[in-house]
């Protein structure tokens, strides 16, 4: 591997990295990102560490003021609307061929993470939307269509960086987990039909939940 491969190797891990730290709240909207203090923390100097945050800005994670240096966005329910909106049409398009076509062993995976989900405490929602993530994208990842799909992971990335400060009721949380269990069953039966309809409604209802935090909270 040549010094180039290498570079962009550690800037995509670093990327990774500070992402995750903003979408699981560790890194708080509004705080101000000190290059000095996230090189020292990720063990990295500080010129890939301006780079990602350079990345992050245009993904519109982070904004870079002249005089502040770089904070973390503060999401508002207009950039949730937009992000739902899409979804909106996208987990149909998945989930429809995926109830067409999914083999057993790619249901099994399904369930096999579904069984983690539900292993989570309610209150560890690192750990939960980190599987939920896992649940979804083992629909969407075996798509042949990988553009929708990237464009898929990338939307639900920004979901759970700009709701990472809210939260899930616990009757939002059990209802999360029934909806899934009728998507798996849809899939077990080779039920488009009844996929799309599941789908539609996990979708809706995450929507509400998060867009009424957001409303709470004057975002």
């Amino acid at each position: 591997m040549n010094a180039f491969n290498k570079a962009n190797d550690q800037e995509e891990t670093l990327y990774e990295a500070v992402l995750e730290e903003i979408s699981s709240g560790r890194l708080e909207a509004g705080q101000r990102l000190k290059v000095s203090e996230l090189a020292t923390r990720f063990g990295v100097s500080t010129s890939p560490i301006r780079e990602v945050l350079r990345l992050l800005q245009g993904e519109g994670f982070v904004e870079i003021h002249p005089n502040r240096g770089a904070v973390v966005k503060q999401g508002d329910a207009n950039t949730i609307q937009n992000i739902f909106e899409v979804l909106q049409l996208l987990e149909p398009y998945f989930v429809s061929w995926f109830a067409d076509y999914a083999q057993p062993e790619m249901i099994e995976e399904m369930e096999e993470i579904q069984r983690k989900i539900e292993e989570v405490p309610s209150g560890n929602l690192i750990e939960f939307r980190k599987l939920d993530f896992e649940f979804h994208w083992a629909i969407c990842r075996r798509h042949y269509n990988q553009v929708a799909a990237d464009l898929w992971k990338k939307l639900r990335k920004a979901l759970n960086v700009h709701g990472a400060k809210l939260r899930i009721s616990p009757v939002r949380y059990q209802t999360i987990m029934e909806e899934h269990q009728e998507l798996l069953e849809a899939f077990r039966t080779h039920d488009a039909v009844r996929a799309e309809a599941a789908i539609n409604k996990h979708v809706a209802g995450s929507f509400t939940q998060m867009s009424q935090q957001m409303r709470a909270l004057g975002l």
